[in-house]
């Protein structure tokens, strides 16, 4: 086996010649395989295609077609649109040209007005060994042909954020009833954006799923409490478990979280009405890694009880959760607890209550810690950026991610130059934008000296800067 990976990216269709360079690799390629000895018949590729400002969509359809004509054995295939208010990209005619071999199929962010069922129809009636499939921004209504693949693992369709709050407005229970009789084998939902189905639609898939190990849901205002007790046939095989902007989910749904002995990844970000309850539950999850609580209504006194159950995470997410203070993060990392030594990423951004002693907190206790975000916490001043570079035996300088965007009490001066040769020595990402240090005369370019390596964002990105291959503008 050789796997290989054909990869293509277009930030602007000015870069057509580009384009047509990967085509010609693409065709190539399949020639190549034609020509050569057995073995290699057996390539395995992946496509992956971007294309983002875009105002040619027969190029796009020409191109696309040519390219998939050219590479029979295509195992994984990914179509990312970006940068349009339209969709210019009618991929319908696409099932005409996938081949049998495709196991995995992504269509991402492109425009809902394109009604797509009959492309959902045709890629299912093509693709009959199709493992995986993501839909972003397609159907209006869920097709029961759904239920023909016998072999699909992982399925996610969801309305992307970009153009919230819509949503697919079509589809309800009925629709969820008919597509759930195919997941006897799934392994792995995310639907996002069904705003008319209620908990019994979703019943019908989780009691269909024999070894579900990932359900994720996002954006469903008819979801309840009751949906984790309803979860008890799968809840030991379970292994992530996102519930996010589910705006009637109260800190008891959490109740009976402790029947998921697998658990590992608990996501409730966006549901606003879970409080401090929540943490003394999820703190019997002995399994928990990964924990994202971000603009829940909890307190010191939810991090006070999250610390105690002795949990070890290694990425933990409070962003906007905003009645918390520097006392709750020391309690979080009070005597010396398992977090204190599998804590690698941490995000407390959106908190106006924390200061340079959380920070200070945070980088003497969690000896593992490689990525920080603050942003927009105001009361980060100059001293903690200060302590964060000085110290390069502490446990900050295994930095590699730091977020300081719109920190707005950091100086002009919280970078000092020249750098130290020992600061921020691992960093590999800094965010800066919208403070007072991108302004400073020479910032970027001493630092770029110094540390060649290290990315300097100076807009107001998340970590790393990227979406796809598409990325915002990097000083």
């Amino acid at each position: 086996m050789y796997p290989s990976v054909l990869r293509h990216s277009a930030c602007n269709w000015r870069k057509v010649p580009q384009l047509k360079k990967w085509l010609q690799i693409a065709i190539n390629l399949s020639g190549l395989r034609r020509r050569s000895s057995p073995p290699l018949m057996d390539f395995r590729l992946s496509l992956l295609i971007e294309f983002a400002g875009c105002d040619a969509p027969e190029l796009f359809k020409r191109k696309l077609a040519e390219m998939l004509q050219k590479v029979p054995l295509l195992e994984s295939l990914s179509i990312t649109i970006r940068g349009t208010s339209r969709d210019v990209f009618d991929v319908r005619p696409l099932g005409q040209f996938l081949t049998p071999s495709l196991k995995k199929l992504k269509l991402q962010q492109t425009d809902a007005s394109l009604s797509c069922d009959d492309l959902l129809i045709t890629v299912v009636h093509s693709l009959p060994h199709l493992v995986e499939l993501d839909l972003e921004d397609r159907p209006f209504t869920l097709s029961s042909a759904l239920k023909f693949c016998e072999y699909l693992i992982a399925l996610s369709i969801v309305r992307s954020k970009m153009n919230c709050p819509a949503s697919f407005t079509r589809v309800d229970n009925k629709g969820m009833f008919h597509v759930s009789e195919g997941f006897k084998r799934v392994e792995s939902v995310k639907l996002g954006g069904f705003a008319k189905v209620t908990e019994a639609g979703y019943l019908s898939i989780l009691y269909s799923c024999r070894n579900l190990k990932k359900f994720e849901v996002l954006t469903l205002p008819l979801l309840s409490d009751s949906v984790i007790d309803n979860m008890t046939g799968v809840a030991r095989s379970v292994v992530e478990l996102r519930l996010s902007s589910c705006s009637l989910l109260t800190s008891e749904a959490l109740e009976h979280l402790s029947s998921f002995r697998k658990l590992e990844v608990l996501d409730t970000s966006g549901c606003e009405r879970i409080g401090d309850q929540a943490p003394f539950y999820i703190s019997k999850v002995t399994t928990l890694t990964r924990l994202n609580l971000a603009k829940a209504r909890i307190t010191d006194v939810g991090l006070a009880l999250l610390g105690a159950g002795d949990l070890p995470i290694v990425q933990l997410c409070i962003r906007k959760c905003e009645k918390v203070t520097d006392k709750g993060i020391k309690s979080l990392f009070h005597a010396d607890r398992k977090i204190c030594k599998t804590l690698s990423v941490l995000d407390v951004g959106y908190i106006p209550k924390i200061t340079d002693e959380a920070i200070f907190t945070i980088a003497t206790a969690a000896k593992a810690l490689t990525d920080l975000s603050l942003r927009f916490c105001n009361g980060v001043t100059d001293v903690a950026v200060q302590m964060l570079m000085d110290r390069p035996n502490h446990n900050s300088s295994q930095l590699q991610m730091l977020d300081l965007c719109s920190c707005r009490g950091l100086s002009a001066e919280a970078i000092m130059l020249p750098l130290p040769l020992y600061a921020f020595h691992r960093l590999r990402w800094l965010g800066i934008g919208l403070t007072d240090i991108v302004a400073k005369r020479g910032i970027f370019s001493a630092i770029w000296e110094a540390r060649p390596r290290l990315v300097v964002c100076g807009v107001c990105c998340d970590f790393g800067c990227c979406d796809g291959w598409q990325c915002n503008k990097v000083r």
